[in-house]
């Protein structure tokens, strides 16, 4: 009997309940540039505009040449790279996503002889926790979109690595077979990780991580890397063998009497008008053969590369696989950066890279590794409407979101006004609160508006005004000091500027209606924003000196527990002596435009063993006189970040 049963060829697929039906699209999502690091000024002319003309504002900055560093959710970013034109233009993508739902992302700090553990944010632990909500099924929502826009973003010979282990390799890679094609499949890479045991089991304990190598297509890219010990690293894809120097021919892993390498030989001779007979090509073996199970240490936490990332990946691995997969002057791309080993070895590998990381402690860490090695200028951005977008993504609405963080501070809103509330305080008084637009910073002269409405408002006026606010606009603390001295005493009312935390999301989510929200209220958290006092700035000559005179840090972000409340005295006690101590990362605009800061001078106090406390104070010595704006960035061990503007006349 005929059979007539067609079945369609390699059409295998991963199903689980929720995967979604459509692939995410380029969305018009703007990135806004916190910060321009120059690592070494005498490289800023790297830049791709007129540096030393001053000319740096967001019109006159080409990004698409710079590298960049991106705060927030890679989904988001990928969508915004697309619609600005990056489809098809990042030769390798490598990413390192968490595969583990135990897996403990915080992060510890050495203060001297005193460690500290520094939990995630609250919106790394909620995009942690959304994404194992529902075990396997959860963990596969997030990547599937993902990958399915890294495909576009990478170019027709580009290639992805990604790096996984027992939890859910095998899933991604059904997954990988799905979106890139079981035909672009190149290999699966097992690293060993040569030191201690991840466990002792009695089948045979796991030491080793797998990483899924897929190409975008049949056009691929390869720097051959077969022997590694070779000077020279290998050749292009296309190249089975390459001519080094001195008439000497380096073959790589097929036998000299290949049939390949002799035609390649005979058309060398041709090409360089030697004779096929001629004995002056010397064939040259070096190194071990590197197959698809490479043996590399993990990083000592002894090491000086260790930056106290629990998740670091070593340079040797990130060095390997860029040389292998990214042309000279190629872009290099990890999504989930971590601690951005990867960017690290693209920049000592002159590649280009774009780096994204949710967490703002990696985000720390990067910017201080790429400072140490004095990289080229590159850009900090954030996710322009970050707020607006999570909250569509959690299913509010924009107009609402005024009315719940009142209710979750514990105001009752005013009936006429969806921004203003009023709470009875722990000693019984009323305090006006304001609580700000969601994608708006709050600015000096709208609290200094406020604090005159304040005091005659509903009758009686009040005496405290709180502000509770997504962000704050750059210099807020200094513009709003400024004017409230100007004001003198026809401001009477106190002021106090708080933060609206993130994890507001997350009760977000869980509140259904208004009565679930006011039982939320207790557990929200809104702290003062950090303060940043500067010294008054000394001028002699062409030469100024500036430093920071005081930083308070209103809440230590330790936990709970008996542990966490130990760590929070032990830190009060060491602030007290030495408020530098705070201090992770202080940077300095000698001649801010008002527009971008540019980074021109930094000091960190670096990760692991290499942690040291900053300095306070800095010289600079102005070619031009005239007046300068100086402005400020200081940056604490927990990720906040506060910024003072001066002015000094040369």
């Amino acid at each position: 009997m005929e059979n007539n049963i067609h079945r369609k060829k390699d059409s295998a697929r991963l199903f689980w309940d929720s995967k979604p039906k459509r692939a995410a699209n380029p969305k018009d999502i703007e990135f806004q540039t916190a910060e321009v690091v120059i690592p070494n000024p005498e490289k800023a002319g790297q830049l791709p505009m007129s540096f030393r003309d001053n000319l740096i504002g967001e019109d006159e900055l080409d990004k698409q040449k710079m590298n960049r560093l991106i705060w927030g959710d890679n989904l988001l970013a990928m969508q915004a790279l697309l619609a600005q034109g990056y489809e098809g233009k990042i030769n390798l993508i490598y990413i390192d996503p968490p595969f583990d739902s135990k897996a403990d992302y915080s992060h510890k700090i050495k203060l001297g002889e005193t460690e500290l553990t520094k939990e995630p944010s609250v919106i790394e632990r909620l995009a942690y926790k959304d994404t194992w909500a529902g075990g396997t099924d959860s963990y596969l929502d997030m990547l599937y979109p993902r990958l399915q826009l890294m495909k576009r973003l990478l170019a027709p010979d580009g290639s992805i690595y990604v790096h996984l282990d027992w939890h859910v390799g095998h899933y991604v890679k059904v997954m990988m077979d799905e979106v890139f094609g079981k035909e672009n499949f190149l290999n699966e890479i097992v690293w060993e990780y040569q030191g201690a045991w991840s466990e002792t089991d009695r089948y045979f304990p796991r030491r080793h991580n797998a990483i899924y190598l897929y190409a975008r297509n049949q056009e691929k890219y390869f720097f051959d890397r077969t022997h590694e010990n070779d000077i020279h690293a290998g050749t292009n894809f296309n190249r089975w063998y390459e001519f080094v120097e001195n008439n000497r021919i380096y073959a790589r892993h097929a036998p000299y009497h290949d049939a390949r390498f002799k035609t390649y030989v005979d058309n060398f001779k041709k090409e360089h008008g030697r004779e096929a007979q001629g004995d002056d090509i010397i064939i040259d073996f070096r190194g071990s053969v590197v197959g698809s199970v490479w043996y590399i240490k993990v990083v000592d936490p002894k090491s000086p590369e260790n930056v106290g990332f629990g998740t670091q990946k070593p340079l040797q691995l990130l060095e390997r696989i860029i040389e292998s997969s990214c042309p000279k002057d190629g872009l290099v791309a990890d999504f989930f950066g971590g601690s951005s080993t990867s960017l690290v070895a693209a920049e000592k590998l002159n590649r280009r890279w774009i780096g994204c990381e949710l967490g703002k402690v990696g985000i720390q860490v990067t910017r201080g590794r790429l400072v140490e090695i004095e990289s080229k200028p590159f850009l900090i951005e954030n996710i322009g409407n970050y707020q607006r977008e999570m909250i569509y993504l959690g299913g509010g609405r924009i107009y609402e979101m005024q009315k719940i963080i009142l209710k979750l501070y514990g105001a009752e809103p005013e009936p006429s006004r969806k921004d203003l509330g009023v709470r009875k305080d722990e000693s019984g008084n009323l305090e006006l609160v304001y609580c700000g637009y969601p994608d708006r910073p709050v600015a000096a002269h709208k609290v200094e508006d406020l604090a005159m409405e304040a005091q005659t408002l509903d009758g009686a006026g009040y005496k405290r005004l709180v502000i509770l606010a997504w962000d704050y606009e750059y210099n807020y603390d200094e513009l709003l000091q400024t004017r409230l001295k100007a004001a003198g005493k026809d401001i009477k009312t106190e002021i106090i500027s708080r933060q609206i935390p993130p994890d507001i999301y997350e009760y977000l989510k869980k509140a259904r209606n208004e009565e679930e929200i006011e039982k939320l209220a207790e557990k929200v958290k809104f702290f003062e924003k950090p303060y940043l006092k500067v010294k008054k700035p000394e001028v002699k000559g062409n030469i100024v000196s500036v430093g920071i005179d005081n930083y308070v840090l209103y809440d230590f972000p330790l936990g709970s527990g008996k542990k966490a409340d130990e760590s929070r005295e032990e830190l009060i006690h060491l602030v007290k002596d030495n408020f530098a101590i705070l201090i992770d990362y202080w940077a300095i605009d000698w001649d801010y435009d008002g527009t971008v800061f540019k980074s021109q001078w930094q000091d960190f106090r670096g990760n692991g063993r290499k942690a040291k406390i900053v300095a306070t104070k800095k010289e600079h010595t102005y070619e031009k006189n005239g007046k300068h704006a100086i402005a400020m960035r200081v940056v604490d061990i927990f990720g906040n970040d506060a910024t003072a503007i001066i002015e000094v006349k040369i």
